[in-house]
C-alpha cells in the first residue's frame, strides 16, 4: 500500500512538472542539451576492439612526431677541445671573458683590491664611467660563471667577496650617474626660469619705450604750438 502511495505521489507530482513547465518535458531544437559525464555501456568485445585500436593510433602518432621532431631539431655537438682551452693560459676563445684566467693557486694567496667609492667616481668623466661600467658587467658575468661551475662540482667559491666588491662598485657608478642627471635637470630649471624673467623686462623695456614716444611727440606739438602762437 505504502509503494503505491508513494508511485501514485511521484506521478502525480511529474503531471505538476509537466503543466507548469512543458519546454522541459519536450526536448527543442536550440537549446543545449544535458550531456551525462558517466561511461556509455559497452561490450566487452567491442571495447577491447577499440581500446587497442586507440593504443595502435596514439603509438604510430608518437612515433610520426619523434621522427619528426628527429629531423628538424638541431643537435648541440660540443667542441670539447675549444672548452679545454677556456681560461687556460695562451687561450684566444671569446668564451675566456666568462672564465677567471688567474690559477687557482694565485688566486688563494693573493688579496683583491675594494670596491670603487662614490668619491673617487665623481672625478671621472662620462665615458671613464662607461668603460668602467662595461668592465664591472664582464666581472659580474664571469663571477656568476665561476660561482656556478662551484655550486655544480661541489666546492667552495675561491674568493667570493669580489662579488659584494663589484655589486657595490655598480651602485657607486649608478649613483654618481642620478646625482650629474639631478644636477643637470636643476641648472635647466633655472635656465628656463631666467629666460622667463628676461623675456617679462624685455616687454617692460618695450612698453616704457612706448609710452616715452608719445611723450616726445607730445612735447614736440606743444612747442610747435607756442612758436606759432609767438609768430602770430
Amino acid at each position: 500500500m505504502l509503494t503505491s502511495a508513494a508511485t501514485r505521489c511521484a506521478m502525480h507530482m511529474k503531471n505538476i512538472n509537466k503543466a507548469l513547465w512543458p519546454s522541459l518535458s519536450q526536448p527543442q531544437i536550440g537549446h543545449h542539451r544535458f550531456i551525462s559525464s558517466s561511461p556509455l555501456v559497452m561490450d566487452d568485445n567491442s571495447g577491447g576492439e577499440s581500446s587497442s585500436n586507440n593504443g595502435d593510433d596514439k603509438k604510430e602518432m608518437i612515433q610520426r612526431w619523434m621522427k619528426w621532431n628527429t629531423a628538424k631539431t638541431w643537435k648541440y655537438e660540443p667542441n670539447h677541445d675549444l672548452i679545454s682551452k677556456i681560461g687556460k693560459e695562451g687561450s684566444t676563445s671569446p668564451l675566456d671573458a666568462f672564465r677567471d684566467t688567474v690559477s687557482k693557486e694565485k688566486r688563494q694567496t693573493e688579496r683583491v683590491g675594494r670596491s670603487w667609492s662614490a668619491k673617487e667616481l665623481r672625478r671621472k668623466s662620462y665615458d671613464d664611467l662607461h668603460k668602467l661600467w662595461l668592465v664591472l658587467y664582464k666581472e659580474k658575468n664571469m663571477l656568476l660563471t665561476e660561482a656556478n661551475l662551484a655550486r655544480r662540482h661541489g666546492y667552495m667559491m675561491i674568493q667570493p667577496d669580489r662579488r659584494k666588491k663589484v655589486r657595490k662598485s655598480m651602485g657607486a657608478i649608478r649613483h654618481v650617474l642620478g646625482e650629474r642627471k639631478r644636477a643637470k635637470i636643476a641648472d635647466h630649471k633655472l635656465y628656463l626660469e631666467e629666460l622667463e624673467r628676461v623675456g617679462a623686462l624685455l616687454e617692460d623695456l618695450d612698453v616704457a619705450a612706448g609710452e616715452g614716444g608719445s611723450m616726445e611727440d607730445d612735447m614736440h606739438n606743444e612747442a610747435t604750438e607756442k612758436l606759432e602762437e609767438d609768430k602770430i
